[in-house]
């Protein structure tokens, strides 16, 4: 780890908080993906239909993008870390994480999201990243009561059996490429470009990404800050965190590749707080029997753009 200090997994396996916490079972959670329209991939990166027929279901969202969902059947809460508490509506915009989040549910439980680009979450509602990050909001406050005639569309055809998911799907991409708006063209390559840098290393140097952009340093900060919910340095620590997790979650993890992650931070307790901080999970519990939902959300899949494995 950075300093020289010395690593290991061994005492950092788990935390009380984690310990005391009581996750679904990963064997009743079942989640189906969908590849977005062409016309739509540049807006959204995935799309998902998640489904537990649990009474209750209780889990960790890591720190993630934004995501237009459809709640189709149950209820619940999601609480931030930085104390907001939201009522999940029939159709409601999470906005970028900053932090995981628990998620509460009564089931059974089943949604439908699209998770949105840093381009697409300003392209499709008009608005900044920012100012919904670690929120959750109904959807109709972005996108207008059409919205909530979707929803209500789609709750009532799940209900019946009068629609398909794949009906859904469509219908869902019809209304949002009818809200994209267009971008300055400075604005996509800034994102690009910052995509790049978080792509470049697994722990990529700040001072390094503003030569790289065609503008002073107060815009690109700014522009950053719209499209990807937060500033330079705070993104730079939630993808190294996220990736990190993603790597030591994977069963093919080498002993090489654990002490390249653990070189990231500057010790043990760092390296802690950092990856439950964004992955809402301790180092030592990544590899535990109830992780699927952590599981799905931090798989290479979920990147898309953000290679995990730089170099």
């Amino acid at each position: 780890m950075h300093e020289g200090r010395s690593t290991g997994l061994a005492s950092i396996d788990a935390l009380k908080s984690d310990v005391n916490l009581s996750f679904t079972a990963p064997d009743k959670i079942d989640v189906t993906h969908f590849v977005p329209a062409t016309e739509l991939a540049p807006y959204v990166t995935q799309i998902y239909f998640f489904r537990c027929d649990e009474p209750a279901i209780c889990d960790r969202q890591p720190a993630a993008l934004g995501h237009l969902v459809f709640l189709l059947s149950g209820k619940g809460t999601l609480k931030f870390q930085n104390g907001n508490i939201a009522q999940v509506a029939d159709a409601t915009v999470f906005g970028p994480g900053l932090a995981a989040a628990e998620f509460d549910f009564k089931g059974p439980l089943y949604d439908l999201g699209f998770a949105l680009s840093p381009l697409g979450f300003v392209a499709l509602t008009g608005k900044a990243a920012n100012l919904y990050a670690d929120r959750a909001v109904p959807a109709s406050e972005l996108f207008g009561p059409q919205v909530d005639e979707l929803a209500e569309e789609f709750r009532k055809g799940h209900r019946n059996g009068t629609m398909r998911l794949a009906e859904m799907v469509e219908k869902t991409t019809a209304f949002l490429l009818s809200r994209a708006r267009p971008v300055p063209a400075s604005h996509a390559h800034m994102v690009q470009t910052v995509i790049s840098w978080l792509s470049s290393d697994l722990d990529p140097n700040v001072e390094n990404l503003y030569p790289m952009l065609d503008m002073s340093r107060s815009t690109a900060a700014r522009l950053i800050t719209c499209y990807f919910g937060t500033a330079p340095k705070q993104l730079m620590r939630k993808y190294r965190a996220l990736r990190a997790a993603s790597m030591l979650i994977d069963p093919n993890c080498t002993d090489t590749l654990r002490t390249q992650i653990e070189s990231l931070f500057y010790d043990q307790p760092h390296m802690i707080r950092e990856i439950r901080q964004f992955a809402g999970r301790t180092p030592g519990a990544l590899d535990g029997d109830d992780t699927k939902i952590l599981r799905i959300w931090l798989s290479k899949d979920n990147y898309r753009d953000i290679e995990t494995f730089p170099g």
